[in-house]
């Protein structure tokens, strides 16, 4: 749980690889917690401005419900995050907070997003399937190759590859 002191301290210090603010909710808002969820975590405060300014929200229960089920609606698979409400110099300021996902990567709208320093990037191809893989801590080479035949394999090379590695004590 953040504190109200964590979120004085936070707008001092400006958005980072796992802090971003916002004015309010919006598209750009579950961007971030996507982008956040295929990196390391991070938390999104709805309430500040770009200037690092406490403008504060107009919520209820039922808009951050609301705010919570677009999250779920827009990403895939379907991320939920914590949610803490807090009244900051007598504004109301919101706080999602997502971990690192398990099982990557999260998309919005079959979009994906990384953050890198303070910002949300695009991901092409290859940083999709790679970050696929490495959640599953696999890689390319753990698949067999599709029309290989136990006869294309160079025993002599597996003798060999396995000879340097016992040789030098480690992979």
């Amino acid at each position: 749980m953040i504190t109200l002191l964590d979120i004085s301290k936070l707008v001092e210090a400006g958005e980072n690889e796992r802090f971003e603010f916002k004015s309010s909710f919006n598209n750009e808002t579950i961007e971030t917690l996507v982008a956040f969820a295929n990196t390391h975590g991070g938390k999104v405060v709805i309430g500040i401005n770009h200037k690092n300014k406490i403008v504060g929200v107009k919520t209820n229960e039922e808009s951050v419900q609301n705010w919570i089920n677009e999250i779920k609606g827009k990403t895939a698979p379907s991320i939920i995050p914590d949610v803490e409400i807090y009244d900051l110099e007598s504004k109301i300021v919101v706080v999602f907070s997502i971990n690192e996902f398990p099982v990557k990567p999260i998309s919005l709208k079959g979009r994906y997003y990384k953050r890198l320093h303070n910002s949300n990037h695009l991901m092409g191809v290859n940083e999709i399937s790679q970050l696929h893989l490495q959640s599953l801590q696999t890689s390319w080479d753990a698949y067999p190759y599709q029309g290989a035949e136990l006869n294309d394999i160079d025993f002599e090379l597996v003798k060999d590859f396995i000879a340097r590695v016992n040789q030098e004590g480690r992979f």
